[in-house]
C-alpha cells in the first residue's frame, strides 16, 4: 500500500465570494416570492380597482455590500400606504377637511363629490403578511 499526501491551498476570497454570490441568489428569490405574496394579499383583499398598487410591486435586485446582503420588496405607488397602513385610526374614524368647510373627491367614473367627512380605510398590511410568509423553502 502506498501513502499519498496532498496539500491544498484555499483561496479565501473566492469562496466566501461563490458563498456571497450564492446567498444572493436565495435573497433575490426571496424578494421575489415575498413579491408575489404581496400582490396575492393585495388582490385577495379586494384592494385593486385600476391594478396599480399591485403592478408597482416590485423586489428590487440584491445588494451586496461586503458581508451584508439586501433585498428589498417595494410598491411604488403613493397611496400603497394609505393601503397598507390604514387611515383615520384604521377605518373606525373619519377624515375632515383641514382647511376648507368640505372634501372635494372625484371618484372613478363619476363627478365631484362634497362632503363635510368621509370614513376612514382599514388598513391591509400586505407586505407585513407576505414577509411573514415566507419560509426557507422560497430561497431555494
Amino acid at each position: 500500500m502506498a501513502n499519498v499526501r496532498v496539500t491544498a491551498k484555499v483561496d479565501q476570497g473566492a469562496v466566501a465570494g461563490f458563498l456571497r454570490d450564492d446567498v444572493a441568489r436565495a435573497m433575490q428569490r426571496g424578494a421575489g416570492r415575498c413579491r408575489d405574496y404581496a400582490k396575492a394579499n393585495i388582490t385577495v383583499a379586494g384592494r385593486v380597482d385600476t391594478g396599480q398598487m399591485r403592478n408597482a410591486t416590485i423586489a428590487e435586485t440584491a445588494v451586496v455590500d461586503g458581508t451584508q446582503i439586501t433585498a428589498r420588496v417595494v410598491v411604488e405607488a403613493d397611496h400603497a400606504i394609505y393601503q397598507h397602513e390604514g387611515t383615520a385610526n384604521d377605518g373606525q374614524g373619519t377624515i375632515v377637511p383641514r382647511r376648507a368647510k368640505v372634501l372635494r373627491f372625484k371618484p372613478r367614473g363619476g363627478t365631484f363629490v362634497f362632503r363635510p367627512e368621509v370614513s376612514g380605510v382599514k388598513g391591509v398590511p400586505f407586505l407585513t403578511d407576505a414577509m411573514e410568509r415566507l419560509t426557507p423553502a422560497d430561497f431555494t
